[in-house]
């Protein structure tokens, strides 16, 4: 099963998505936030409606660039937003949260960090609980803010400005993968202690991406890819 992961389209498409989607096999593709720019939410529908071509699922959660009704529109063209839900897929099970941890910009998807570590803490908490045999073993945290102090939330003046809900979050529940975004500098891959993978694809335009495999039910490997290769 492949899934790629891309973040922070800011209103603006990228042919080379479409083509690598289709030359990989892509199963699924998690859109990780910032679809657009403050709006308007009718790129939402043209976008999904254009990626919904290439012959994949497509799971979303908004960003802190969206504005209100984010959801409603992602859903509205026939794609899921996980914003604060969980889902299984394939080999996988997915928890999703968008929006950000507050900015200095004052942006319409901001969230207070104590209350994002409580709703990401009771998500991953829901799956603790019923974990057994016939559950997907990759677990998979798919947010807009990166966590806090990782490669994934460095910005260019070397301070780190993630989310430490999401950070204590991983700490306490160690799933296997975060695809995040938010940092459009920051396009990394990093580790939380001996487990959790943090990977930050940056920005669509810039071509980055990253890209999930996983085989035989749990074993799977996350590698950052150029769209234009």
């Amino acid at each position: 099963m492949k899934i790629l992961s891309i973040s922070d389209l800011h209103g603006e498409e990228n042919e080379n998505l479409y083509n690598y989607i289709k030359k990989n096999d892509i199963d699924l593709v998690l859109v990780s936030g910032d679809i657009t720019n403050f709006g308007p939410l009718k790129f939402v529908g043209e976008f999904f409606d254009k990626l919904a071509e290439c012959d994949v699922d497509i799971i979303a959660i908004p960003g802190n660039c969206d504005p209100d009704g984010i959801c409603n529109a992602i859903n509205d063209s026939g794609v899921l937003c996980l914003h604060n839900n969980t889902v299984a897929y394939g080999d996988a099970i997915i928890f999703g949260y968008g929006g950000s941890n507050e900015t200095p910009f004052n942006t319409p998807g901001e969230i207070q960090d104590n209350k994002i570590y409580g709703d990401v803490h009771e998500l991953l908490a829901q799956y603790d609980n019923v974990k057994n045999e016939e559950v997907p073993k990759v677990k998979i945290l798919l947010t807009h803010a990166p966590p806090f102090d990782t490669k994934a939330d460095l910005i260019d003046s070397g301070a780190h400005v993630g989310s430490h809900g999401i950070q204590k979050s991983i700490n306490e529940f160690n799933p296997d993968i975060n695809l995040c975004g938010h940092i459009h500098e920051a396009k990394s891959i990093d580790k939380i202690g001996d487990k959790t993978i943090v990977a930050n694809p940056g920005m669509l335009k810039d071509n980055g991406a990253v890209l999930v495999t996983i085989d035989n039910g749990s074993q799977y490997n996350v590698e950052l890819v150029d769209l234009s290769s």
